[in-house]
């Protein structure tokens, strides 16, 4: 009867892909944070670690980090080498104490902000402040501002430390021009000529750039059919259910009849 047809009527809803894409780009941002966050791990060694761009981001997360950036041809920096070891020593089980090579490491001076030779900056906790002490590098003096000095610096505005999620992000982009000239390199020891490099590095781009077109020009079409499918099948539902209660109503005029 049409009574008991009412029971079985369904309405299908639309299925919730707006949900399954936020849960996606949560899961994306998670693993990019992940990403970009470096591991810890054990205390200071007493020794001086030279760091370069693969490395720094990983020595830096380990704990406080007292940086010199240095020029192989700097006077003053080769004064400061014998300091920055025995301070390396004073500082064990304390402070990281590392070195950077500012001329052979551009990108990552770059992201330090270096202006002149020598800098040393100390890293802790997402922020960054400079060693103004000119004139007084010497191992107590450096120790002191290593230890506790530090509080009394103003640390450099939130976007220029690199030491922070958001510095760590930009260090990829400061590092694009180093990458692009090993690729060209290696290229080169590969018997590639100047052309087809150009030709690769063009067409690369330009291919990502049709995929990309074609994978949202799908997902649209697919996004668009599954919507207008389940549309249809809630208005042949909703159509299916107002024939039936004009049934049981006509039944119902008849009865009274």
């Amino acid at each position: 009867t049409p009574s008991s047809w009412t029971g079985r009527i369904r309405i299908y809803p639309a299925r919730p892909r707006k949900r399954r894409m936020i849960r996606s780009m949560l899961c994306a941002l998670v693993m990019f944070l992940g990403f970009i966050v470096a591991p810890t791990s054990a205390y200071p060694t007493g020794k001086v670690v030279e760091v370069t761009e693969a490395d720094f981001d990983a020595q830096v997360a380990k704990g406080p980090t007292l940086v010199d950036v240095y020029a192989d041809w700097c006077g003053h920096c080769r004064q400061l080498a014998p300091v920055w070891e025995e301070l390396a020593k004073e500082l064990e089980g304390e402070v990281y104490v590392v070195k950077v090579n500012g001329p052979k490491c551009r990108s990552l001076q770059q992201r330090l902000h270096v202006k002149a030779y020598p800098s040393i900056l100390y890293l802790r906790d997402g922020e960054m402040r400079s060693y103004d002490g000119t004139g007084q590098r010497t191992v107590q003096a450096l120790a002191a501002f290593a230890r506790k000095g530090w509080r009394r610096t103003k640390p450099v505005p939130f976007y220029m430390a690199p030491n922070n999620w958001y510095g760590r992000s930009v260090g990829w982009v400061y590092r694009i021009p180093a990458v692009a000239r090993e690729a060209h390199a290696n290229l080169r020891k590969a018997g590639w000529g100047d052309v087809s490099i150009i030709f690769a590095t063009l067409a690369v781009p330009v291919a990502a750039g049709m995929f990309a077109i074609f994978a949202a020009d799908v997902w649209v079409v697919r996004t668009t059919r599954a919507r207008g499918a389940a549309a249809r099948r809630r208005d042949h539902a909703r159509r299916l259910l107002r024939e039936q209660q004009e049934a049981l109503e006509r039944m119902n005029r008849v009865h009274a009849d």
